[in-house]
């Protein structure tokens, strides 16, 4: 016969398959993000591009005034992505330190449920006093800049060096 479920067990296995699906949740949530930024970004250069290559009837003060524009455009875009897609990164590792911190009092006390922090069983990507930086961050803080700032240099460098 099956051992009866514990209430303060029940809570605690669910939080951890909460903040599993948080995490997946908030990874879908900023690869969206990343990805929509990178489409809409290349997408509206290469519609800029393909005008300005198929009329040829833009002086090129007319071309390097629209493009001035749409650069200082994609910085505003960028850096309103990236500020978004950083408070995604954020509460995402607030959820992966809780969920390390809850298995390690899990395997602290064994099955002493009454023992785990009441804090690691609430709610913690939306907590701001709930740390975030680690490792996993910083990493993908350098992939976010990566992915912002990389095509802002390529434009940059395209509009006012390469074809000016």
């Amino acid at each position: 016969m099956p051992e009866k479920i514990q209430p303060m067990e029940k809570l605690v296995f669910g939080e951890i398959e909460g903040k599993n699906l948080a995490i997946h949740a908030y990874d879908g949530i900023i690869w969206k993000i990343r990805a929509g930024f990178l489409s809409l970004f290349f997408g509206a250069w290469a519609i800029l591009l393909e005008g300005v290559i198929t009329t040829f009837q833009q002086t090129p003060e007319q071309y390097i005034s629209l493009a001035s524009g749409l650069t200082l455009f994609s910085i505003g875009f960028a850096l309103g992505a990236s500020v978004v897609d950083r408070n995604y990164v954020q509460r995402k590792f607030r959820v992966i330190l809780a969920l390390d911190a809850l298995t390690d009092e899990l395997i602290m006390h064994g099955s002493d449920y009454l023992a785990i922090s009441p804090a690691l069983l609430k709610v913690s990507g939306d907590n701001g006093s709930m740390p975030f930086n680690s490792e996993g961050y910083r990493q993908a803080v350098k992939v976010s800049v990566v992915i912002y700032a990389v095509p802002l240099l390529i434009v940059f460098i395209g509009v006012f060096f390469i074809f000016p």
